[in-house]
């Protein structure tokens, strides 16, 4: 699983960025269609929703509850899972 920003959603707040303990998000430099600065997934490997090797699961969820604009999701390779 991969944490996904929706750039029609976000307005680049930055609290993803502020909240995350692992610092998975990074903002971006380049401006969005809409004209913010969105963060990037930077490190999804750091993010404890990432699946382990031992495949237990770890729930934190801390940027998906924060964003006040319902901005991220997860992705799987087979598709969207949330």
């Amino acid at each position: 699983m991969q944490v996904r920003v929706n750039p029609e959603y976000c307005k680049g707040c930055g609290l993803c960025i502020l909240v995350c303990p692992r610092r998975v998000f990074k903002q971006g430099s380049s401006l969005s269609e809409r004209g913010y600065f969105l963060p990037v997934v930077d490190s999804p490997e750091k993010c404890a929703n990432w699946e382990r090797k031992d495949k237990k699961k770890a729930v934190c969820e801390m940027c998906i509850l924060t964003c006040p604009d319902h901005a991220l999701d997860w992705d799987t390779p087979g598709g969207k899972d949330r």
